[in-house]
């Protein structure tokens, strides 16, 4: 758990893995961060920022964990650590999942949702998709009428994208967990294990908090099928939107529809 070598020769290959040949062929031949195209910098800056925020939450949070006292404080660094880098693609674990406080586990969905990055090796919505609607969320809130990143100006289709791929993968998680909670006979107390196992499938990233051997048939059916959707539905989506775009023949007036 506390070894440096182990923790940072297997992060650092699935961190990498998760940005994408793309970035590392951009950051190879460009070697500065000013050069490089607008998604290598979304995705390293973004990638960097979960990565930190992940190790100082789940550090925080689980200094009030009673099953962490017996462990020293460079253990808890390494395991706070492993724990925010591993949900972004790989799925191994230091430290029992199943024996974190909720709130960590709960960050732990947080972050497999999110996943790796476009052209990546791990799953979930992606960071670039995930920032782009950040980005989105508050220039509405600022009433701008353009999305920016970099001194760059995020097309309107890019979002509408992102945004189709956001609620369609919360859509497909909630609809799977929910077949989940019934057919497992789940109650309230195990339902944040139910949600855990549902992302963990959808984002293809591997964890568990030891619930999948006690699955149904049925219920092993349904988390096959959801990894199967988690790593190809995103991208087909992504994909079908991006190449198969109709023009409407009919143009109508414009109208106000109320938020909130």
């Amino acid at each position: 758990m506390g070894d440096p070598t182990v923790n940072l020769s297997l992060s650092t290959l699935f961190i990498v893995g998760g940005l994408g040949i793309m970035v590392i062929a951009d950051v190879y031949k460009t070697r500065n961060f000013r050069f490089l195209s607008l998604h290598s910098k979304v995705v390293l800056t973004t990638s960097a920022s979960l990565l930190v925020f992940g190790f100082v939450a789940l550090f925080l949070l689980e200094l009030w964990n009673p099953a962490s006292n017996g462990l020293s404080v460079s253990e808890r660094l390494w395991a706070a650590y492993f724990q925010s880098a591993t949900p972004r693609s790989a799925g191994f674990n230091t430290v029992d999942i199943g024996s974190m406080l909720v709130a960590s586990q709960f960050l732990i969905i947080v972050l497999m949702f999110i996943g790796a990055s476009s052209g990546g090796t791990g799953g979930g919505i992606k960071t670039n998709t995930f920032v782009v609607l950040l980005l989105a969320m508050f220039n509405t809130f600022r009433s701008g009428n353009q999305v920016h990143a970099f001194k760059r100006t995020i097309a309107m289709e890019t979002i509408m994208r992102a945004l189709a791929v956001v609620v369609s993968s919360l859509a497909f998680i909630i609809v799977a967990t929910l077949i989940l909670t019934v057919t497992e006979g789940i109650n309230d107390v195990y339902f944040l294990t139910v949600l855990f196992e549902v992302v963990s499938a959808f984002s293809t990233t591997g964890l568990s908090m030891g619930f999948t051997d006690e699955l149904s048939t049925v219920g092993k059916v349904v988390i096959m099928i959801t990894m199967f959707v988690g790593r190809l539905g995103p991208l087909a989506l992504a994909y079908a939107l991006t190449y198969q775009q109709t023009v409407s023949r009919a143009s109508y007036p414009k109208d106000q529809v109320l938020i909130g």
